[in-house]
């Protein structure tokens, strides 16, 4: 199975074979500590990247939800939401036709400002 790294990462990243990597561990742990990351590549395709503790828990952080920021997110929402209960209520309430003439009205409006 061939992967198709995507030619950014390739070109950002230094790169080593498996054999490079078996034969110079320790220079790949040069190029790690001096990069964050290497490239390891098996019959020239990219195969593997080598990272850093340091880079590795910088990623986990990064994938990790700001509950925080996610919590006020949803608040505002609902905010927004029940502000607009009379207008939700009033259309729940309407009968077919005249929900179709509120939408015919509010299209004719939007045409109006685009024009």
């Amino acid at each position: 199975m061939s992967v198709i790294l995507e030619p950014a990462i390739a070109d950002q990243l230094p790169s080593v074979s498996a054999t490079q990597l078996v034969a110079g561990i320790q220079k790949v742990g040069r190029a790690v500590a001096a990069h964050g990351a290497v490239l390891i590549t098996k019959h020239d395709q990219p195969a593997y990247v080598l990272m850093s503790v340091e880079r590795y828990r910088e990623l986990q952080r990064a994938a990790e939800p700001d509950l925080g920021a996610l919590g006020g997110e949803f608040d505002a929402m609902l905010a927004r939401m029940q502000g607009q209960g009379d207008a939700l209520s009033d259309a729940f309430a309407m009968a077919p036709e005249a929900i179709g003439h509120a939408a015919a009205r509010a299209a004719k409006r939007s045409r109006r400002k685009a024009a």
